[in-house]
Order: C-alpha cells, then sequence, then structure tokens
C-alpha cells in the first residue's frame, strides 16, 4: 500500500517536490497551498505524513498548532522549501516514514504484548476461581464445572506458545 502525504506550500513550489514524492517515493500526494485547506484536507483523509512549508507554518502560530493537533497518526515535517531541493525533501520523507514504520511496529508489539499478559491474567483467574468452585461442587455442576476448568487450562496453555 502506498502511503499517503499531504503536501502544504504555495503553489510555485508545488509541482517538481509533489512529482518526486510520487515518482520516488510511489506516494499519494494531496497538495495544499493553505493551513485551512490542509485542515480541510485532514477532516477528509488520513494521512501517514504532512510535508509543510516552513513560512506557512511561522506565519501563525495558532493556525500550525491546530495542523499538529488535527494530525491524527500522520508525522509532520516542516521543511523550507524555497530551499530545499526535491531530492532532498524526497530524502526527509522517506525517512519520516521508515520513522513512522519503526513507531507502529513498536506500538503494536507493545499492545501484543499487554493483551497477552491480560488475558494471561484473566485465564489464570477463571482456571483458579473454576478449580476452587469445583472443590464445593453439587454434583450437577461439577461437570460444567471439570469442563471450565479444562477449557481455561487449554488456553492458557496455548497462550504461553
Amino acid at each position: 500500500m502506498h502511503p499517503t502525504l499531504l503536501l502544504i506550500a504555495p503553489d510555485s513550489v508545488v509541482p517538481p517536490i509533489a512529482e518526486a514524492l510520487r515518482h520516488d517515493l510511489r506516494a499519494e500526494v494531496e497538495t495544499t497551498p493553505s493551513r485551512r485547506a490542509a485542515l480541510a484536507s485532514m477532516r477528509r483523509n488520513e494521512f501517514a505524513l504532512i510535508l509543510i512549508d516552513e513560512s506557512l507554518a511561522t506565519i501563525d502560530s495558532a493556525s500550525a498548532d491546530l495542523l499538529y493537533q488535527n494530525a491524527g497518526g500522520a508525522l509532520i515535517v516542516e521543511l523550507n522549501l524555497a530551499l530545499c531541493s526535491a531530492a532532498r525533501v524526497v530524502r526527509q520523507a522517506r525517512a519520516a516514514l521508515a520513522r513512522r514504520t519503526q513507531d507502529l511496529a513498536r506500538a503494536q508489539a507493545a499492545a501484543a504484548a499487554t493483551l497477552h499478559s491480560e488475558l494471561n491474567t484473566t485465564l489464570s483467574g477463571v482456571l483458579l476461581e473454576s478449580q476452587l468452585a469445583l472443590r464445593d461442587a453439587s454434583p450437577e455442576q461439577a461437570p460444567r464445572l471439570r469442563h471450565l476448568v479444562q477449557l481455561a487450562s487449554d488456553l492458557r496453555d496455548r497462550l504461553r506458545v
């Protein structure tokens, strides 16, 4: 899947940079000439990376803050596009996308570890409670509780693998 980028810059610098991003990164690039148009785009679409010309970011810090607040999971990179070559912008974008991919992988691994731990804890509690209940179970309840003990034990063993 190709990343979707938002390029916020004056129309005069956009064409070569957008084309280089499309070609070198095989990215979908949406361009906007203003922060207001960028905010509207950010409400409609999700972006992997947002590149903004420094001149637009520094004019009004309050509206630049709005961009950061509405970026969602996208990284924002501010560049002086009047001084940067298209090749440099591509390198910066590639590095930012790689960083984002690494951050997402770490977050997914941490979420998986947390989920695994919580499931293991919950299953251990169910197993302990059902074993304790089995001690005092009536003859009608015992088969169901043994079945519950077996299921919880099997699930816990699967989680250990």
